[in-house]
């Protein structure tokens, strides 16, 4: 059958040679393998195999270049300041308690890496304004997901340099974003959609906002995307055509095509309609028309070839999967207005697996959202370029009318969406390649039919990895940075105690695992990296209690955890000692001090569980200090296994606890690379002098430890020396 989509082809072979191949020996392998089809008169095949030679040649460039930087990276060491500069494209952001600033590439001692970089800061630093770099002085540490990061510890530390030139486009965006800065701090989140959805600058928007549209399935409305691009474009070329200049409208296109990126940024979102717009342009002006379908696939060849790195990129993922569910799936069904529904489905049915696992969430009904909400966001687009030209109170009051509205659909958009397990990954590179295959060998409705179809492999893998459960007793220690996360699983139930830090994600790893609902979460003590993760899981899972201590239960942390129990309607145990709880065949008591310390109050807060499974025990410490341990080790506290407290502090892990305990098994929560230098060398040393087993999160990874029968058995992900 004769292939419609011609590019196809070679957006196959390309993507092929991205993912599996490394070797300059495949390069020259392929590029044989291709003159001896061309030689045969093989054009197709000899496509394919080019794209094969093109994408395995660009797969082994970047490999050599980021080896290379990854090795002059971990040369430098992690405990000493270093001297970053690098271009801003950004403006800082205020997540929680600390302000962010990513950039995407950045200078250390004369040499670049083309590598994310994100930088903290506990302090509120000035607004990049005009400035061209930045200049700073910090720790840069891998972070527990491998990406790069740099901790500002003083404003004195930080300098902006250069100034971007008013006449370049991405200064026409920066002068937008300077002249709304002075508009009244009451209008904070018009201000911030008027900049996410008119420049493109997402910076601003509050965590609030952002959950609120990711849970209706309509993030990708809110920020500068392909949408705005379109619209405009489309809007220039309706204009034009209708005073009957159809060639100065072609050639409008183009040059709008190549200002978008410009003035924004070269996101994928972005450069997928810009590259789509430009060939049609260029098309046209050269009199080659060609579809919309080629177009999407030459565009996603191009912004490959240009950025390979996007082919694991969860943006570039759903940037092109949405676009390509319209074209491929969506509008061959949806012939007659019967069939809306039909359409949204297959839609779902592609975007949901990219969901599930990038972010383990589902939107159901995303598609219907969409919809519903594209007007609505489209006069708000119009509104907030209104602004940008007229900054006048009654628009952005009007802003704050339609993003109300836009609330109210969302939150009711979000009753269908929730924390799901991802699929395995072969399910994925299964199915999406499956799908890649129908696009270019079939057509119409039976290639619609066949991408849905094979759609629904990687979706049943992720209800196979929901649906997993323990067979005996599990004891498990999260690995979630610098902070705690503990499960305790038997099988149908499991326990929650802590939560991690807000960015530990703890979420997917709890739905990785079959955990879906919880008998209880504790909290141990309201310190953020305890307390951080939990109002997610309140909110997101099933949760049948919440126990907290009344003493010293204060702060920002505490307070988003009770909102989040309100919301959920999570009903709140207040711990008292000696409290108790039974959950298949683990019995746990709480321990609770009967007094507030004067030192480390919070920490010597922390309610300790002891946990029995037959005849072994796990004593769950929190974060108690010398003053708290004193008193537990007066109780009979004796367990197999102990979770060090306060991450292996030396406050902490005091000889009289430890021999009161005598544990078997140790096990330290504790982040790589932590500037509290955790675990402390005085605490290893004790345990190892007692001949105790010690696992750590920070080199060893999440620690499972099964209770069978008579035996301790660990598992962790991590292959590491002890």
């Amino acid at each position: 059958m004769r292939n419609d989509v011609p590019a196809a082809l070679p957006l196959i072979g390309y993507v092929a040679g991205l993912a599996l191949s490394r070797s300059v020996r495949d390069v020259f392998g392929f590029a044989l393998i291709t003159i001896v089809l061309l030689a045969m008169r093989r054009g197709r095949a000899a496509t394919i195999c080019f794209a094969l030679a093109a994408g395995t040649a660009m797969a082994a460039h970047r490999d050599t270049i980021r080896i290379s930087e990854s090795l002059a990276l971990r040369s430098l060491r992690p405990d000493r300041f270093v001297t970053i500069t690098a271009p801003l494209d950004g403006d800082w952001s205020l997540r929680r308690d600390v302000f962010v600033l990513r950039v995407q590439r950045f200078a250390v001692r004369g040499s670049t890496f083309e590598q994310p970089l994100t930088i903290y800061a506990r302090f509120e630093p000035k607004p990049v304004g005009m400035s061209r770099t930045i200049c700073a002085d910090g720790f840069l540490r891998p972070n527990e997901r491998g990406e790069w990061t740099l901790l500002l510890k003083s404003p004195r530390l930080m300098v902006y340099g250069g100034s971007i030139s008013p006449l370049a486009p991405a200064g026409w965006n920066r002068a937008l974003v300077h002249r709304l800065a002075g508009l009244p701090k009451r209008y904070a989140t018009e201000v911030a959609l008027v900049e996410a959805l008119a420049l493109g600058r997402g910076e601003r928007l509050s965590e609030q906002v952002r959950d609120n549209y990711k849970r209706g399935g309509t993030y990708h409305l809110l920020v500068f995307s392909g949408l705005q691009i379109a619209f405009a474009a489309g809007a220039i070329a309706a204009l034009l055509r209708q005073f009957r200049a159809p060639r100065t409208a072609d050639w409008l296109l183009l040059f709008f095509s190549l200002l978008g990126p410009l003035f924004v940024g070269p996101t994928a979102s972005v450069s997928r309609s810009s590259i789509g717009i430009g060939l049609y342009a260029v098309s046209r002006i050269l009199k080659r028309p060609t579809t919309v379908e080629n177009l999407w696939c030459v565009a996603a060849m191009t912004r490959l070839i240009i950025v390979p790195e996007d082919l694991t990129d969860a943006a570039f993922h759903l940037t092109y999967v949405g676009a390509g569910a319209l074209l491929f799936v969506a509008k061959p069904i949806v012939s007659r207005r019967d069939r809306i529904v039909a359409g949204a489905v297959g839609i779902e049915s592609l975007i949901t697996p990219l969901t599930l696992f990038h972010f383990h969430q589902y939107a159901l009904g995303g598609s219907i959202t969409t919809l519903l909400l594209t007007p609505l966001i489209f006069v708000m687009l119009i509104v907030s370029v209104a602004i940008c030209a007229v900054p006048a109170a009654p628009l952005l009051e009007l802003i704050g009318v339609l993003h109300k509205a836009a609330t109210i659909v969302n939150g009711a958009a979000s009753t269908c969406s929730g924390a799901f397990a991802a699929p395995r990954i072969a399910a994925m590179i299964v199915g999406f390649s499956a799908a890649m295959v129908a696009i270019a060998l079939l057509r119409g409705k039976a290639r619609a039919a066949a991408i849905v179809a094979v759609s629904l492999i990687p979706i049943l893998s992720a209800c196979a990895v929901a649906l997993r459960d323990v067979d005996e007793p599990t004891l498990t220690i999260f690995d979630v940075g610098q902070g705690d996360a503990i499960a305790l699983r038997v099988p149908g139930h499991a326990i929650l105690v802590d939560g991690g830090t807000v960015d530990s994600r703890l979420l997917p790893q709890l739905v990785d695992r079959g955990i879906l609902r919880l008998d209880a979460v504790v909290l141990t003590h309201a310190h953020p990296d305890h307390c951080g993760g939990l109002p997610a899981v309140l909110s997101r899972l099933s949760v049948h209690s919440l126990w907290i201590s009344p003493r010293r239960f204060r702060g920002d942390c505490a307070q988003r955890l009770l909102e989040a129990a309100a919301e959920s309607r999570v009903p709140i145990h207040l711990v008292r000692d000696g409290d108790a709880l039974r959950v298949g065949a683990i019995d746990i008591r709480a321990i609770v001090p009967d007094r507030t310390f004067r030192r480390a109050a919070e920490n010597n807060s922390s309610v300790v569980l002891r946990a029995t499974i037959g005849a072994r025990a796990a004593l769950l410490t929190g974060d108690a200090e010398r003053e708290w341990e004193a008193l537990l080790a007066t109780r009979p506290i004796r367990s197999d296994v102990l979770k060090v407290a306060h991450h292996g502090s030396r406050t902490s892990s005091t000889p009289p606890l430890l021999d009161a305990v005598r544990p078997r098994l140790a096990v330290i929560s504790c982040g790589r690379h932590n500037l509290f230098g955790h675990p402390h060398a005085e605490v290893l040393g004790a345990l190892r002098r007692r001949g105790i087993f010690v696992r750590r999160t920070d080199r060893d990874g999440t620690v499972d430890v099964l209770f069978h029968r008579d035996h301790l058995l660990v598992h962790h992900e991590i292959d590491t020396p002890p």
